[in-house]
Parts: structure tokens; C-alpha cells; sequence
């Protein structure tokens, strides 16, 4: 395992320098992906005519512990399918606790497919993790920042967490995921070291000053820039009380998170109607039903993190 990853890294090598001295007119498509086309393709989900949707597609990317269904299914997605929106989930291997490289491979995946059967540029929507894992597919893999419109982001774990550096420095350890997602970690250094974003990609982060997993808050946000919003749910409604889990399913963040998907650039402000601020739950959502599609995604969290292989060190 330990060569494979070694390979990988040497193949990363070899694609920037290979992409160094290519033709200007040449598309650096990264390195090749190790996990086999058939698994890949298997893990994503899409839901209506990707070359006829109602605005562009839109990617969903899921936490560490959880899976499409119970971090989209009866939110995001449904808000989607209400609007005609054509839109895909992608599945990360072991409920997104494995090592983040390899779920990197998945979204490069995705996107391409995407991108190919869309005819257009597509968007991203990625929760905790899923908001920084197409950050490494973008870095890594060049061809894809081509493919993106939007990328908006809640509670991305962009900058690590002192939460996991807690976790982490227990006796048995924690998982690949929870060691890549400590806010010094080896991982997240290579993520950020350079640039932080890409020109033509939109990128909206939107936190909660009451996240208890992405600690301090700030480290969700990206460096600024033009094509960067970086915001709190409590700049759009200040008597927002949502913490990490709920921001996948949030009123003011689907707020924010839908003016990134349904304007140019990324969120603005001064765009988003204010109006329903105080209700806790995005329009999709069913309150008959909320509480049974949470305590289902707390169940998978848990069944993930208890079967999630613990490591003593970072991949």
C-alpha cells in the first residue's frame, strides 16, 4: 500500500513536469487515476438530463462519516429536482473516512463525466469535506478547473480543524480522513501551499460561528479574491443557531448557496432575500419528516465512524 501511494505521488511528480515543458496549447490532465474506471463511475448518481437541465449540473460532495442519501437526499436534491436541475451525488469510499487522495480521484471523475455528458460547465456543492475535496481534484488534475462553474461550499473543512488534532492524538488514532484534516497536516499543506482558488471557478464559502467540527470557524474561508465570497450564515440572518451537521440543510445557508448557483460570480450579499430569515430549514426540507432524515444521517455517521479504520500516522 505504501508503494502504491509512493507511485501516486511520483505520477504527480512526473505530470507537472511533463505539463512544464507540453505545448501552450496543451490540456494537463494530471496524473493518471489509480482507482479503476468501473469504480469509479459506479460511485455517481445522477438524477435528470444532464445536456437539457435548468442551469448547469450540479456535483453534491459529502462529509467524512456520512453518504449521498442521508447528507443530500431529502434537501439539496430535492431542491434540485423542484427547480429541474439536473444533478449528481458521488459516493467517497468507506463513508468518506479513507484517505482523501483517493476520494480526490472520485470528484476528478465525476466532473469529467459530467462535463462530458453535460456539454457545459458544471457546479459544485460539497459539505465539511466534500467542500475541500474538489479543491485537491482542481489543484492536481488541471483539465478539471475548466469544467467548473461554482463551487459553494458549507463548512468546508478548507484549512483542517483543531477538533481533529484532538481526535487524532488519541491512543488508537483516528481515520486516513481525520489525520488529513488536522489544521497542520501534511495533506492540507500541500492543498494550500500556492494558490488557493483558480480563475473562472466561483467559490462561495459560507460557515456558522456555532460549527463544533471545523474549528476555529475562520479556516473554512479561502484566501480573498475577486471570484471568492466568504461568509457566515449570521452576515445573511444574524439569529442563525446552526451548527456543522445542520448546515447541510440550513435556511440561510441555501440562501447563500443558491444566489452563488443561480447568478454569476459568487454569492452576493445584497442579492439574497431576507424575507424567511428565521426559518430553520432550506424550503426542500419536510418538517414532518425532518426528524426521522436526521436521526437517519446521524445513524450513518455513527455506523461510519465506528467502522472506520483507525492509522497511528497521516498516509
Amino acid at each position: 500500500m505504501r508503494a502504491k501511494r509512493l507511485s501516486i505521488g511520483f505520477a504527480m511528480l512526473a505530470a507537472i513536469a511533463t505539463g512544464l515543458a507540453a505545448p501552450a496549447n496543451a490540456v494537463n490532465t494530471g496524473p493518471a487515476l489509480s482507482v479503476p474506471a468501473a469504480t469509479l463511475n459506479a460511485a455517481l448518481k445522477c438524477t435528470g438530463n444532464l445536456a437539457t437541465s435548468t442551469g448547469v449540473p450540479v456535483l453534491f460532495l459529502h462529509g467524512t462519516t456520512a453518504n449521498s442519501k442521508v447528507n443530500w437526499s431529502w434537501n439539496w436534491d430535492k431542491a434540485m429536482n423542484s427547480a429541474h436541475r439536473a444533478h449528481c451525488d458521488l459516493d467517497a469510499p468507506d463513508g468518506g473516512t479513507g484517505d482523501i487522495q483517493i476520494a480526490g480521484e472520485y470528484v476528478v471523475n465525476a466532473i469529467r463525466v459530467m462535463h462530458r455528458k453535460a456539454g457545459t460547465k458544471i457546479s459544485i456543492v460539497g459539505h465539511s469535506q466534500g467542500g475541500m475535496v474538489g479543491r485537491w481534484a482542481l489543484k492536481y488534475w488541471p483539465d478539471t478547473r475548466a469544467m467548473v462553474d461554482d463551487y459553494v461550499g458549507l463548512s468546508s473543512s478548507n484549512h483542517g480543524s483543531q477538533g481533529a488534532d484532538a481526535l487524532c492524538s488519541l491512543p488508537n488514532g483516528c481515520s486516513a480522513a481525520g489525520w488529513q484534516q488536522r489544521s497542520k497536516s501534511n495533506f492540507l499543506k500541500a492543498l494550500n501551499t500556492g494558490p488557493e482558488t483558480w480563475p473562472g471557478i466561483s467559490y462561495t464559502e459560507i460557515s456558522t460561528r456555532f460549527d463544533e467540527i471545523v474549528s476555529p470557524t475562520t479556516s473554512v474561508f479561502l484566501k480573498p479574491a475577486t471570484n471568492v465570497t466568504n461568509t457566515y450564515v449570521q452576515d445573511t440572518c444574524p439569529l442563525e443557531l446552526v451548527e456543522h451537521f445542520g448546515m447541510a440543510y440550513d435556511n440561510a445557508a441555501w440562501l447563500v448557496g443558491n444566489d452563488a448557483l443561480t447568478h454569476a460570480g459568487p454569492a452576493k450579499l445584497s442579492r439574497v432575500n431576507k424575507s424567511t430569515c428565521g426559518v430553520p430549514f432550506m424550503p426542500a426540507v419536510n418538517p414532518v419528516t425532518f426528524a426521522t432524515d436526521a436521526a437517519g444521517a446521524m445513524l450513518a455517521v455513527a455506523q461510519n465512524t465506528a467502522s472506520a479504520k483507525s492509522l497511528k500516522a497521516e498516509p
